[in-house]
């Protein structure tokens, strides 16, 4: 499956520049179900093994990702929402820089979907720097759940976010990897 994740990202995505890489026509502003139900299989079937209940991701660009394997495994889907709402009672909250917008923003998650019993998969888009699913990490912690590990569609090795999340002793898995990239050219170099 891996294989045809590649494929596809390869044929549709485009190099923007040396960080940047362009999955808006089939991942996450014009969705392509038959993508998403591709990656989603591939995902869920590396953490099938593990009794998760929850799918943890950011908003927005991971919430269809996350939907369709939390759908897989039999799990409940979860997303920590940008800014805190006057409505969220009890939050979680952390403050996480985007590195495609550079800017700041809060994260919060209403600890009445986040506890003690959960078993939470954090997945999302993209693994560069990984900054948001160490957020990400360290509310499921704080809420007393327990993190079973870390999906992406595609990991930017380059970022080299994989050394912040390994920290957490659990499984972290890439459908791609990707080495670099070159915007002159468009090429997309994989991690084999």
């Amino acid at each position: 499956m891996g294989n045809k994740v590649r494929e596809w990202i390869q044929r549709e995505a485009v190099v923007v520049g040396p960080e940047f890489l362009r999955v808006d026509s089939f991942l996450n502003h014009r969705i392509d179900p038959a993508f998403v139900e591709l990656a989603g299989e591939a995902l869920s079937h590396a953490f099938a093994p593990r009794e998760v209940t929850a799918v943890l991701t950011a908003e927005a660009a991971g919430n269809v990702i996350a939907y369709e394997v939390a759908r897989r495994l039999g799990a409940k889907a979860l997303y920590a929402k940008k800014g805190k709402a006057n409505t969220m009672a009890n939050p979680l909250t952390r403050t996480v820089t985007s590195p495609t917008k550079g800017v700041e923003t809060e994260l919060a998650i209403s600890r009445d979907y986040l506890g003690p019993g959960e078993r939470v998969l954090v997945v999302d888009d993209f693994l560069y720097r990984g900054l948001t699913s160490v957020a990400l990490a360290e509310m499921v912690i704080e809420s007393g759940a327990e993190l079973i590990g870390f999906g992406f569609v595609i990991e930017k090795c380059f970022g080299n976010g994989r050394s912040l999340l390994e920290r957490f002793g659990v499984q972290v898995v890439s459908l791609v990897a990707i080495e670099r990239m070159d915007p002159e050219t468009g090429e997309i170099v994989f991690r084999d």
